[in-house]
C-alpha cells in the first residue's frame, strides 16, 4: 500500500526521472535516507517499472504517427489465438508499433505506429494485415496533436468511513 508520499515522489519521478535523491526529500518533505527507500519499496513492488527520455520522435525522422485499428475472426488456417501470437510477436519484433492493445468492442487490437512517411506507415500496414490476416482494419492518421502524456495520476486512498455510520 503507497501513502500520500509516495504518491507524490512517483508524480515527481514522471515528470523528471532526473531529480536528486535530495530534491526529492526537499519536495515532499522527507530525509534523503527515507526518499531512497521509498523510492527502493516502489520500485521492488512494481509500481516504478522503468526510467527512461522522452524524445521527439519528428526529430528522428518519425513525422507520421497512426493508430491501426484491427478485427479478426478465425480462418480455416488459423484460430485466434495462432492469430494473437502472430500478432504480438510482430509488433514485439517492429520498432515503429509502439503500442499494441486488445480491446473491448467493435475492433480487437488497436495499435499506435510511428513511420517515416506514407511508403513506409503502407509497408507496415500490410505487413500487419499479412500477418494477422485481418477481416478489417482501420487506420487513422494523425494531423496534429494536442495533448500526449505517459504520466499517470496515483488514486487517492478511499476515504475512511465516518465513525458511528454503519
Amino acid at each position: 500500500m503507497i501513502d500520500a508520499k509516495d504518491r507524490s515522489l512517483l508524480e515527481l519521478l514522471q515528470r523528471d526521472a532526473r531529480l536528486s535523491t535530495l530534491e526529492l526529500a526537499e519536495a515532499v518533505g522527507l530525509a534523503a535516507s527515507s526518499v531512497h527507500e521509498r523510492v527502493k519499496k516502489l520500485e521492488r513492488e512494481g509500481y516504478i517499472t522503468g526510467y527512461g527520455a522522452r524524445v521527439d520522435a519528428g526529430r528522428l525522422g518519425k513525422t507520421l504517427l497512426a493508430f491501426m485499428r484491427l478485427s479478426f475472426g478465425t480462418t480455416e488456417s488459423q484460430s485466434l489465438e495462432q492469430v494473437k501470437r502472430a500478432l504480438l510477436a510482430l509488433c514485439a519484433e517492429e520498432p515503429d508499433v509502439l503500442e499494441c492493445h486488445n480491446v473491448a468492442g467493435e475492433d480487437c487490437y488497436v495499435l499506435k505506429l510511428r513511420a517515416e512517411g506514407p511508403a513506409r506507415l503502407e509497408e507496415l500496414i500490410a505487413r500487419i494485415r499479412g500477418c494477422a490476416q485481418s477481416s478489417r482494419s482501420v487506420t487513422s492518421i494523425v494531423l496534429s496533436t494536442y495533448k500526449e502524456s505517459a504520466l499517470v495520476a496515483p488514486l487517492a486512498p478511499a476515504p475512511a468511513p465516518a465513525e458511528g455510520r454503519a
